[in-house]
């Protein structure tokens, strides 16, 4: 790869017309020249599309009359694109003017770095919402620095469990090699858990660098904490466990499961989990299934 690679984005956006322009107008003002924009409009009913053909009729708009879901969307984008790095993006962020610069930097300096995130703030500037995650024994997953004051704590780049999928820098070869992301995750959440997984049972690294820092206002689409979102999530989580945990670490999750479940709050959480177990269940051939066979290609 070149020290001046060609560069996609792919800004995923469902009904986003309150701040696509934001982010589109912060990421075409990069200091990275050798790039270009696609935003897949994932089944919008407002005034997305009209603002992305209006206002920047130099970005790629690729049209889905349907909500595919986070990956599903992500993948159509992922699929158009022609650069050496792929990076997913949110619509509700807005860039800094090195941003691009300075994900994709590890990776040329790196060959096995399959994965970089970087510094993600909240609109504040001052609070971290994520500065690489970890995931838990029950699947569970963490952002390290979340609702921290940044005061340099987390100023040092690191390797990580996984990144989130608000904003990854990918190599292509790393696609090719070991497919897109799981629409089968849908409507959203452990897409990009999985993926980190899948790539650093391979050998590559996922890598947190400081040095890129994106602003993000969170939650746009699904309110964290409400009941959907702890249907969704958990739907997501044990697809995620009974697909890539071994036996033993299934064992294990079910041990971290039942102490939860001994003290979470029955009247915000036990509907939704209740949900969430049971869907799993009926779709439990599929996961088996989808844990041997299935890979789905870039091409």
């Amino acid at each position: 790869m070149t020290n001046n690679p060609f560069v996609s984005v792919i800004v995923l956006s469902l009904n986003g017309a309150e701040y696509i322009g934001q982010c589109l107008s912060t990421l075409t003002a990069n200091d990275y020249t050798n790039f270009e924009v696609i935003v897949v409009n994932n089944g919008s009913t407002d005034a997305t599309p009209d603002i992305v053909a209006r206002d920047f009729p130099h970005v790629r708009l690729i049209n889905l009359p349907r909500n595919l879901g986070f990956a599903g969307g992500i993948n159509v984008g992922l699929r158009a694109s022609r650069g050496d790095i792929l990076i997913p993006l949110n619509d509700d962020t807005i860039c800094t003017p090195d941003l691009i610069r300075n994900i994709i930097q590890p990776i040329l300096e790196e060959p096995n770095i399959g994965i970089v995130g970087c510094k993600i703030m909240y609109p504040d500037r001052n609070t971290i919402q994520h500065a690489g995650g970890c995931i838990l024994p029950n699947g569970s997953t963490r952002h390290l620095g979340y609702k921290e004051e940044d005061r340099g704590q987390h100023d040092i780049q690191r390797d990580v469990d996984y990144i989130t999928g608000c904003i990854m820098a990918i190599p292509r070869h790393i696609f090719e090699k070991f497919g897109l992301f799981d629409d089968r995750y849908y409507p959203i959440y452990y897409e990009e858990v999985e993926f980190a997984v899948r790539i650093r049972k391979a050998g590559y690294r996922v890598v947190y660098t400081p040095k890129a820092v994106l602003y993000h206002l969170e939650s746009m689409t699904e309110v964290a904490g409400s009941s959907r979102f702890l249907y969704r999530f958990n739907k997501s989580r044990w697809r995620f466990v009974l697909k890539n945990f071994s036996l033993s670490q299934i064992i294990l999750a079910v041990r971290y499961e039942l102490k939860y479940l001994r003290n979470m709050d029955y009247r915000i959480e036990g509907l939704p989990m209740l949900r969430a177990y049971f869907s799993t269940l009926i779709r439990l051939p599929i996961i088996l299934y989808d844990r041997k066979y299935r890979f789905i290609t870039l091409k």
